[in-house]
C-alpha cells in the first residue's frame, strides 16, 4: 500500500482548512515534478517533500478533472511528455506558466514573517495548470494581442482551480455551511489564493488584491465593457482592461451558471452535497465542450459566450441553456435576443460573431452531407460547403480537427491576413504586425451532415482593440525591445515583469510574442 502524503486541500489560508492525509495518485504522472519519487511521507509544510507531494496530488488531479471534461488527452506546450515543475523559481508572490514549465515563487509576509510558498497552494497550483491546458486546446490564444484572450487564460484557470477545490467533500461542506448556504455570495471557494493575497496586502500591494484575503474573487458584480474604453489599471475592486482584472466578467459568469444549475437540482429535491458536485461536474463539461467548439483565432468573450451556449444544446438537450443565457446575458456578454436566437434550431446554426456586429444566426434547415474519411491540413474549405455557409470570399485553410466524445467531428479552419500597427501611442513598436485570423468551427455529426457552423470574423473594432491593448502593454512598460538580431533571456523577462517581448521575422518586421503568464498582474 503506498505512504500517505500531507496536503492542503484549498489554499493555506483558507480558514477552516487544515492538513490532510491522502494516498497520492500511482497512475504515470503528465508532470516532472523534482523531488517525487511516489513514495510518499508525511512531511511538514516548508519542506521540499511536503511540496512535491502538494504539487503531484494537485496537479494530477486538475489534469484527470480536465481530462474528464475534454474527454481527451492532450501534449503540453511546444510539445512535452511530461510538463517541468519549478516549484522554488524567485522570490515573489507570484507563479508563472512560460511554456517551458510551471514556475512557482515564494516569498516572506513582512508583517507575519511568515514564508508564503505559492506550491502549496491548490488554488494557484490547478490554476497555474489551467494556463497549460488551455495552451494545449487553443495555443494560438499564447500571442493573441487582443485583451480579451490573455483574460479568457486567466477566467479558465481561475475556474480551474474552483473546479479542482470542490471537487472535494470536505470542501464542499465548508462552502455550504457557508453564508446559511448562499452559493451566490463569496466564499471559500470563490475567493482565490487567499495567503499569497494576504502576502501582498501586507507587502503594501493593497491595489493588486481584491481584499486582503483574496486575490480575486468568483462572486462579483462585474458586467462586460469594451475593454478599449476602460483604463489599463486601477485598484482590483474596480474594473480594468488589465487581462487578471478583466478576466473576472467570464469567470463570475461561469460561477453564476454553477450557482444556477446548483439551485436548479435543489428544487429537484437533491441533497446539497449531491446537487454542488453535480453542479460542479456539469459546469465543468459545459466550460470544456464550449472550448472544443470555439472558432480558432482570438477568444472574444462573446465568441467564447455563444460557444458555451451551443454546448449547453447540443450536450443536455437545452436543459440548462435559460440558466447560461441569464448568466451571460446578465453580465453583458450577449444580448438576450441573440442568445435566445441560439436555442430555436437546437444548435443546428450557422452562427457569426464580430466585435462590431455581435452575433448573427440562421438555422441550417438544409443541410448538406459532406463526405470526409480524411482530411488534410493546409486544405481550403471545400467549394461545395460554401454555397450553404454565408461566409467571406476569401480562403480558409484547415488548422486541424478534433472528434468529440458524441462521435461529430470539429474542423477548424482559419483565414489569417497580416495588420501592421503604427502611430505615436505605440512608441518604440510602431510598426509592429500582427496575425489576426477570422475564423470557424464546422461540426460534422457521424453520419457525415453538417450539424452547425460558427463564423468568427475579425472587423474594425477587433482590430482597434488589439491596438489599444498594444499601446497599454507599452505605455505599462511590458514590452520588452531587444536590438534586432539579440536573443531575448525569457527568465530575464519574469524578472524585468515584461510578459511580452518584440521578435524580428526574416523581413525584419516587429512581432510581438509572449513569454509568460503570471497568477497575478506583475508588478
Amino acid at each position: 500500500m503506498p505512504n500517505l502524503v500531507n496536503i492542503f486541500l484549498n489554499d493555506p489560508g483558507t480558514p477552516g482548512v487544515s492538513l490532510v492525509q491522502v494516498t497520492p495518485p500511482q497512475d504515470q504522472s503528465p508532470f516532472a515534478i523534482p523531488g517525487w519519487d511516489g513514495t510518499g511521507g508525511l512531511f511538514p509544510p516548508g519542506t521540499p517533500q511536503f511540496q512535491a507531494g502538494q504539487l503531484h496530488v494537485v496537479l494530477t488531479r486538475t489534469y484527470a478533472m480536465w481530462f474528464d471534461f475534454f474527454d481527451r488527452a492532450w501534449a503540453w506546450q511546444p510539445g512535452f511528455a511530461r510538463l517541468p515543475i519549478v516549484p522554488r523559481a524567485n522570490e515573489e508572490f507570484n507563479a508563472y506558466y512560460d511554456r517551458t514549465a510551471l514556475k512557482f515563487c515564494y516569498a516572506t509576509n513582512p508583517r507575519t514573517r511568515e514564508i508564503v510558498y505559492t506550491c502549496e497552494s491548490s488554488d494557484i497550483i490547478a490554476h497555474e495548470c489551467g494556463h497549460a491546458i488551455l495552451d494545449a486546446q487553443h495555443p494560438e490564444y499564447w500571442d493573441s494581442l487582443l485583451s480579451e484572450s490573455a483574460a479568457f487564460h486567466e477566467a479558465f484557470s481561475d475556474f480551474s482551480a474552483l473546479l479542482v477545490a470542490l471537487d472535494l467533500p470536505q470542501v464542499r461542506a465548508l462552502v455550504l455551511a457557508e453564508n446559511n448556504g448562499d452559493l451566490a455570495k463569496s466564499n471559500t471557494v470563490t475567493r482565490l489564493a487567499e495567503q499569497m493575497a494576504r502576502g501582498l496586502f501586507d507587502a503594501g500591494y493593497a491595489h493588486a488584491v481584491v481584499s486582503p484575503d483574496a486575490l480575486r474573487d468568483l462572486a462579483n458584480p462585474f458586467r462586460y465593457r469594451d475593454p478599449s474604453k476602460l483604463p489599463a489599471r486601477v485598484p482590483a475592486t474596480r474594473l480594468s482592461s488589465e487581462s487578471h482584472n478583466f478576466s473576472r466578467i467570464f469567470s463570475g459568469a461561469l460561477y453564476d451558471v454553477l450557482v444556477g444549475i446548483y439551485e436548479t437540482l435543489r428544487r429537484e429535491s437533491r441533497a446539497p452535497d449531491d446537487a454542488l458536485a453535480e453542479a460542479r461536474t456539469i459546469t465543468g463539461h459545459l466550460v470544456a465542450q464550449g472550448v472544443l467548439l470555439a472558432p480558432k483565432g482570438d477568444a472574444l468573450f462573446k465568441t467564447l459566450a455563444v460557444a458555451l451556449l451551443t454546448a449547453s444544446v447540443q450536450n443536455f438537450d437545452g436543459k440548462y441553456f435559460p440558466i447560461l443565457k441569464h448568466a451571460l446575458v446578465k453580465r453583458r456578454l450577449l444580448k438576450g435576443q441573440e442568445a435566445t436566437a441560439l436555442c430555436k434550431a437546437a444548435g443546428a446554426m450557422h452562427i457569426r460573431t464580430s466585435a462590431l456586429e455581435g452575433v448573427l444566426s440562421m438555422p441550417l434547415e438544409k443541410r448538406p452531407t459532406w463526405e470526409l474519411p480524411t482530411t488534410r491540413v493546409g486544405e481550403d474549405l471545400p467549394s461545395g460547403i460554401r454555397k450553404w455557409l454565408p461566409i467571406p470570399k476569401t480562403e480558409f485553410r484547415l488548422i486541424g480537427e478534433k472528434k468529440r466524445r458524441d462521435q461529430t467531428r470539429l474542423l477548424y479552419y482559419i483565414a489569417p491576413r497580416r495588420v501592421t500597427f503604427t502611430g505615436e501611442s505605440l512608441r518604440e513598436v510602431s510598426g509592429v504586425q500582427a496575425v489576426l485570423a477570422s475564423a470557424m468551427t464546422v461540426q460534422v455529426n457521424p453520419d457525415g451532415v453538417i450539424a452547425a457552423a460558427h463564423l468568427h470574423q475579425v472587423d474594425r473594432a477587433q482590430e482597434r482593440r488589439v491596438r489599444d491593448h498594444i499601446a497599454k502593454l507599452v505605455a505599462r512598460r511590458r514590452v520588452y525591445v531587444p536590438p534586432p538580431g539579440a536573443s531575448v533571456d525569457m527568465q530575464e523577462l519574469i524578472a524585468q515583469r515584461k510578459p511580452y517581448y518584440v521578435a524580428y521575422d526574416e523581413q525584419g518586421h516587429k512581432q510581438i510574442h509572449r513569454a509568460f503568464i503570471a497568477c497575478g498582474e506583475p508588478g
